[in-house]
């Protein structure tokens, strides 16, 4: 239960703070009356998925939230998808795939910008990948700047304008 409350702080200071390094968090921990180590703080960013948007820490949704993260995403033969995303979100998007439990994707690997998707079969991939689109859509809509690629026979994909 101390862990869950210490997740929830360390979220809410996050978003209310400009948060650069583990002891900076520790530190404000540790002023709302929380105790931290700089270890603990560390397990505490894995377990929440924080990542880094301009040098502070960040929930992997709201790393999400700004501009919409991805760019492009295509096949790459029968069973995986490849994702582009802006710089240093791809890890932030993959975390929020792999949380959607799509049951046609059997696992993922970010990088910095790009996120690799196995998937069970071509059909798989398919509705995948309009889960993926519309996991990161706009509410209504398509997502702004990124179009449908013209159909050809064995072409797929969605890229930016």
């Amino acid at each position: 239960m101390a862990n869950v409350n210490r997740h929830q702080k360390i979220l809410e200071i996050i978003s209310a703070n400009s948060i650069a390094t583990q002891q900076e968090l520790a530190a404000q921990l540790s002023r709302r009356g929380f105790s931290a180590t700089q270890s603990s703080v560390s397990r505490d960013i894995v377990k929440l998925g924080l990542t880094k948007l301009d040098g502070f820490y960040v929930a992997p949704e709201d790393a999400l939230k700004v501009g919409g993260p991805i760019t492009a995403i295509d096949t790459a033969g029968d069973n995986i998808i490849v994702v582009k995303t802006e710089v240093g979100l791809a890890q932030p998007a993959a975390l929020t795939i792999d949380r959607a439990s799509m049951v046609e994707i059997v696992g993922t690997v970010a990088g910095d910008d790009t996120i690799l998707i196995a998937v069970k079969n071509a059909a798989a991939q398919r509705l995948a990948m309009k889960k993926i689109v519309k996991l990161f859509a706009p509410s209504r809509g398509r997502q702004k700047g990124v179009h449908k690629r013209a159909e050809r026979p064995g072409v797929t994909g969605i890229w930016p304008r």
